[in-house]
C-alpha cells in the first residue's frame, strides 16, 4: 500500500521527514503556509521538535498519525512543522511564549498563533485526548469569540518582545575582581557536592559552566570549586550517562546520580565535553579524563562524521520503538556473552537481574579495580584484562543490534564546537590526528556553508546548504577559526575569522544597545527580532560574539572590537548578581577583561609548537600569540599588560611567569 505524503516529503530535515507520512496536512515554515492562514483566517499551529527527541516521536506516533485527530487539525488550523535545530529563531519566539503561559518549556513544542504569527496558546507534549480537547476548544473560541483570542495575543506578544531587554550602560567601568568572587560564591549554593552537577534531578552536563569554574578555581586558588568540578567529571564518567562501550555522553540523566540517561546523543554535548575533559586533564593529569576524551572522539568519528568531513547532529534516543533499547542489557544477556567473566564485570558495572530500567541494565562504573581485585582475589592486571575484554565483547554484540537513527543535518555552529573540541584535545594530548580532524572540519565549512562574501548558512543536509545563518553560526565559527590560528599560526584562519566577525557586525549588531540580534538584518523577520543572552548547555551566541570580538581585537590590535566586547559585558553585568550558571560565558569574558593580557612573542617558523606547549601547561585564559619573522629558534618573550620581559628559552619559566599574574595571586 502506497504511503500518504504531505508537503514535508520535499524537505531535507530528518525531523520534518519523520512527519512526511502523517495524515496531518503539514506545511514547512514559509510564505505558503502564512499566506493560506491569512487568506482563510485560520489559526496557525506551530509544532517544533527535533529528530532525536523521544517525546516528539511519541506524539508523532500517538497523535499526528491518527486520522481522526488529523482531520480536526486540517479542518480548523494551518499546521506548520519546524525543526528547532534548523530554525532556532522560530523556536526561540514560540518557546518564550509557552514559557510565559505555562512557566515551563520543552519539546515537542506546540504553539497556536494568529494568522499573522502572534502566539495565543501553547504547551509541550499532549496525550491524544488532551490534544483533541485543546484543538476543539481553541477552534470554537476563535469562531465564537475572536476578540478574546486577539486580546491574549497582544499580551503574549508584548511579553515575548520585552523579555531579555538590555539597558545600555552609559559608563563602561573596569570589572571588579570582587564581583566575580561574589558571583561564584552565590553559585556555590546550587552545587551538589556529593553527586556533582546542580542539586536535584534531572541532571544535565553543563560543559561551559564547568569549564568556567575550572578556570576560576585555578585563577582564584579556590579548592572547593576545583573539587566540585573534578567530582562532577568523575561522577559523569562513571555514570550511565556515559557510554562505557562506545564512548560519548547521552543528553542528560533523569536522576541525581547520573545513572539513567535520556539516551539521545548530541554533537554539541559531546564536542563541549571533549573540550572540558581535555582542559581538566591539563590540571589533573587524570587517566580517566584521557580515556573519556579518546573514546568520545572515537564515538564522534565513528557515528557522527560524514564522508564530506562535517559532523552530523545527533543519534536518536529510540531504536526498535523503545528508548534506550540499543544501549541496555539484561543480566541473562551479559551472562551468555561473557561466560566466566560475567560476575567480575557485573559487579564492576552494576549489572543485576532486577536491572536499572524495566529489567535491563544501564552500565555504570560501580567499583574500582582495587575493590574488584580484593573481592575476587585477582590481581589488578587480571581484573583490567577481564574488564577490557568484556567491554570489547559487549560492544561487538551491540553493533549487531538495530541502531538508533542519525540526524544527518550538519549544523554550522555545532561543527564549530567540534573544531574547538579537536583543538583542545590536540593541545592536551599532542595527538596530531586531532588537529587534522579540526582542519578537515573547518575546510568543510569553508567549502560548503560559507560563501565568498562570508555569508554563512545554518545547515548542510542531503547535499544542500540551506537556511541563512544566525548569530551563533557566525560567532562560533569565527571563534573556532581563531582556535585554529592559535595552534597552527596559519594566517588564513585569522583572516577568515576576521572576515566572519566583520560580516557578523554588519548583519547582527544593534548599535543603540551595543548588543547583537540573533537573526540577521537580511532575514525575513518574525513577529519580533530577539537577542539570545542567557547561557545554557551551549553558551549564548551573544556571549560568544563578545568573546571573539575581544580575542580578535587583541590579536589584531583593534581597540574598536575590544571596546564593543567591553560594552556588551558591561550591559550584562547586572545579571551576574542573580543568574548564576546561566551567565557563565559572560563571566568568563569579564574575567578575561579583568586579567592582564599575556602576549607571547615567538618565532614564526616552528613557534607554534612552543606556544602550544605553553597552552598545554597553563589554564591562563588571556594568552595570545604574536608570531614574528625576526625571532629565531625557541626564543620567547612574554608581555603582560604594557610590560615585556627579557627573552625566555624555557616553557616552564613562561608558565611560572603566568602564574604570577593569575587572579588572586
Amino acid at each position: 500500500m502506497e504511503k500518504h505524503n504531505n508537503r514535508l516529503s520535499l524537505e531535507t530535515s530528518p525531523y520534518l521527514l519523520q512527519h512526511s507520512h502523517n495524515p496531518v496536512d503539514w506545511y514547512p515554515w514559509g510564505d505558503e503556509a502564512l499566506s493560506k492562514a491569512r487568506a482563510e483566517n485560520k489559526l496557525l499551529l506551530i509544532s517544533v521538535g527535533y529528530s532525536s527527541c523521544h517525546w516528539c516521536h511519541v506524539m508523532e506516533r500517538e497523535t499526528f498519525s491518527n486520522p481522526a485527530i488529523a482531520d480536526v487539525m486540517n479542518r480548523y488550523f494551518i499546521n506548520i512543522k519546524v525543526d528547532r535545530e534548523e530554525r532556532p529563531d522560530i523556536d526561540q519566539i514560540y518557546m518564550n511564549a509557552v514559557q510565559i503561559i505555562t512557566r515551563s518549556g520543552g519539546w515537542p513544542l506546540n504553539c497556536f498563533a494568529l494568522p499573522d504569527g502572534r502566539p495565543v496558546f501553547g504547551g509541550t507534549y499532549y496525550k491524544s485526548d488532551q490534544w483533541l480537547n485543546v484543538l476543539e476548544s481553541l477552534a470554537a473560541t476563535w469562531q465564537n469569540d475572536p476578540s478574546r483570542v486577539l486580546e491574549v495575543a497582544e499580551e503574549l506578544t508584548m511579553g515575548v518582545s520585552t523579555s531579555e531587554l538590555i539597558t545600555t550602560k552609559r559608563e563602561v567601568k573596569p570589572f571588579d575582581q570582587n564581583a566575580i568572587h561574589i558571583y561564584v560564591d552565590k553559585w556555590k549554593k546550587q552545587f551538589d557536592n556529593h553527586f556533582g552537577g546542580s542539586k536535584g534531578a534531572p541532571k544535565f552536563p553543563m560543559p561551559g559552566s564547568l569549564l568556567f569554574l575550572l578556570r576560576y578555581g585555578n585563577l582564584a586558588g579556590d579548592e572547593q570549586v576545583l573539587c566540585y568540578v573534578n567530582n562532577t567529571l568523575n561522577r559523569m564518567a562513571s555514570g550511565g550517562i556515559y557510554d562505557h562501550l562506545g564512548g560519548g555522553f547521552s543528553r542528560y540523566s533523569v536522576d541525581e546520580r547520573w545513572l539513567v540517561p535520556h539516551f539521545e546523543k548530541m554533537l554539541y554535548d559531546n564536542a563541549q565535553l571533549v573540550s572540558l575533559y581535555s582542559q581538566a586533564y591539563k590540571k589533573e593529569l587524570n587517566p580517566v579524563y584521557e580515556r573519556v576524551v579518546a573514546h568520545t572522539i572515537g564515538f564522534m568519528l565513528r557515528e557522527l562524521k560524514a564522508k564530506t568531513g562535517g559532523f552530523y547532529s545527533s543519534l536518536d534516543a529510540d531504536s526498535e520503538g523503545k528508548e534506550g533499547a540499543y544501549y541496555t542489557f539484561t543480566k541473562q544477556q551479559v551472562d551468555e556473552l561473557l561466560g566466566d567473566d560475567s560476575e567480575v564485570f557485573s559487579v564492576a558495572y552494576g549489572v543485576s537481574a532486577a536491572g536499572t530500567i524495566n529489567g535491563t541494565n544501564v552500565l555504570n562504573k560501580c567499583a574500582s579495580s582495587s575493590q574488584i581485585s580484593s573481592l575476587f582475589s585477582k590481581s589488578k592486571e587480571e581484573v583490567a584484562q577481564i574488564i577490557e575484554q568484556s567491554l570489547t565483547v559487549l560492544f561487538a554484540h551491540r553493533e549487531s543490534r538495530p541502531k538508533p537513527s542519525t540526524d544527518t543535518k550538519i549544523l554550522t555552529s555545532w561543527n564549530a564546537l567540534a573544531i574547538n573540541a579537536f583543538v583542545d584535545a590536540y593541545i592536551a594530548f599532542g595527538n596530531d590526528s586531532y588537529l587534522r580532524e579540526a582542519i578537515e572540519c573547518a575546510n568543510f565549512l569553508m567549502e560548503n556553508v560559507i560563501d565568498e562574501e562570508f555569508n554563512v548558512n545554518r545547515s548542510y543536509c542531503a547535499g544542500k546548504s540551506c537556511v541563512s545563518g544566525f548569530l551563533d553560526d557566525y560567532a562560533f565559527t569565527a571563534n573556532s577559526f581563531l582556535y585554529l590560528y592559535r595552534v597552527t599560526f596559519d594566517t588564513k584562519w585569522l583572516t577568515y575569522s576576521k572576515k566572519l566577525v566583520d560580516r557578523m557586525v554588519d548583519l547582527f549588531y544593534h548599535s543603540a544597545s551595543g548588543m547583537f540580534y540573533y537573526a540577521s538584518s537580511k532575514s525575513k523577520q518574525l513577529i519580533v527580532r530577539k537577542m539570545e543572552l542567557m547561557d545554557g548547555v551551549i553558551p549564548s551566541s551573544s556571549s560568544v560574539a563578545a568573546q571573539v570580538l575581544l580575542d580578535i581585537g587583541r590579536i589584531q590590535n583593534s581597540p574598536t572590537y575590544v571596546d564593543m566586547a567591553s560594552q556588551m559585558v558591561a550591559n550584562i553585568s547586572d545579571q551576574l548578581t542573580y543568574a548564576g550558571p546561566y551567565v557563565y560565558s559572560w563571566a568568563d569574558c569579564a574575567v578575561k577583561l579583568l586579567l592582564p593580557v599575556a602576549s607571547l612573542h615567538v618565532a614564526l617558523q616552528g613557534g607554534n609548537s612552543v606556544y602550544n606547549e605553553v597552552l598545554k601547561q597553563s589554564l591562563y585564559p588571556n594568552i595570545y600569540p604574536h608570531a614574528e619573522l625576526e625571532k629565531k629558534g625557541n626564543e620567547l618573550q612574554l608581555c603582560t599588560g604594557n610590560t615585556c620581559g627579557e627573552p625566555i628559552t624555557s616553557v616552564d619559566n613562561v608558565v611560572k611567569e603566568l602564574c604570577r599574574v593569575w587572579m588572586g595571586k
